[in-house]
Order: C-alpha cells, then structure tokens, then sequence
C-alpha cells in the first residue's frame, strides 16, 4: 500500500500495528475510545469540553495553561454542527461542500501562538474521527511537501480512495479482527481506516 511518499507491504503493516497496540494501550482506550469506540466525538460532539482536552493529551498534545481557555471559548459549536460526526474523508472531494466545511472547522483553530498543526488535528481527529487525521513530525515526514492543511487533506483523501489502498486496508482489518481475543491490536480492527493510515504514515516517518 502507498501511504504519502512510502509503501509498505500489509504483513508489515500488520506487525506495525500489533506493535503499536502494544505499546499505545492508554492511547486506544483513552484517546480512540476502545473498545466499541462509545465516545465518537466525545461527550457534547458539537462543543469543546473540558474532557476533550484531556484525551488529546493522552496522545501527546502537550497542550499549555493558556491554550485550555481559548480551546474552551472558540466559538465552533456551529462549524461543528455543520459536519456530521461520522463524515468521512473519503466523501470529501477538494471543492466539495463537506471539504470546505472541513477547512472551514480547521482554520478556526488556526492562529493561537503554540497551537500548531500536531495540536489541532489531535483535537479535531477527536472530534470527527473519521475526517480529520491526525498529524505530527513523522507523519509530516511521510507526506513531505503535501503536510499541512487542505493539501494534506487531499493528500491523505487520495491515499484513502486509491483502489489498491481500498483493498489492502479492509485486508487489513479483517486480519486485525481475527487477531487472538489477548491481542491489542484486536482493537485497532475497529478504528475507521483514516486512524489505520496515520498510525501507519506516523510509523514510516518515524522509520526513515
């Protein structure tokens, strides 16, 4: 499968994944909400809580005192309403209505000194998990010049809807569902696809 600039083989990406789930047990049930994902969107989907933050900190937003009340005051309850919680990335062409919808929610958090790009998509993956991918150091290393905002959008929608990728990635979770009940990466065969291409873009960066 080709994710950004790298490939890698699904027997790989397989042993990647049980690694990370090994490894990530806090992030999975804290952050993704596993298992049975019961908190998609988090408590109040259309509002910034309090709980929010504290499960994007969990995956390491490492967000400052003085980030906490302007996350809290950010007046999105309508941007956010506007986008159901299940929206998926693969529905939104560049140029499409849910696209710039998209956009439209990412730039309201755009502009606070500190809060960059790995902090604002930990909150807004939260948010509408099947959207917006998460992002950081090594993922921006995986897609290279394609890292950030709506190209990265468009960068990580393509990888999502190329044919060969389509099919590797439900090879993919049908292996991860019929992983041993004491395996963790059992937990990841529930994880929308976008979460599964992340984890693996952030591992490629990492491995380079």
């Amino acid at each position: 499968m080709n994710i950004g600039t790298r490939k890698i083989v699904v027997d790989e990406a397989i042993a990647q994944l049980r690694l990370y789930a090994e490894t990530n047990g806090a992030v999975l049930q804290y952050y993704d909400g596993l298992p049975g994902m019961t908190t998609v969107g988090g408590s109040d989907p259309n509002r910034i809580t309090f709980e929010d933050l504290a499960r994007t900190m969990v995956i390491g937003s490492d967000l400052r005192a003085m980030d906490i009340p302007w996350l809290l005051e950010v007046d999105v309850e309508k941007d956010l309403a506007a986008i159901p919680v299940d929206a998926r990335l693969e529905d939104a062409a560049p140029g499409s209505e849910l696209f710039e919808a998209a956009m439209a929610l990412d730039d309201k958090f755009t502009g606070h000194r500190g809060f960059g790009h790995a902090k604002k998509s930990k909150l807004l993956h939260l948010k509408r998990p099947y959207l917006y991918p998460v992002t950081d150091s090594f993922i921006r290393m995986t897609y290279g010049t394609s890292a950030a905002g709506s190209a990265f959008l468009s960068a990580v929608r393509d990888d999502l809807v190329n044919p060969a990728n389509v099919r590797d990635f439900k090879l993919l979770q049908v292996r991860l569902i019929a992983e041993p009940a004491t395996s963790a990466a059992r937990l990841l065969g529930e994880v929308p696809t976008l979460r599964l291409l992340d984890i693996l873009a952030s591992l490629l960066g990492e491995a380079k």
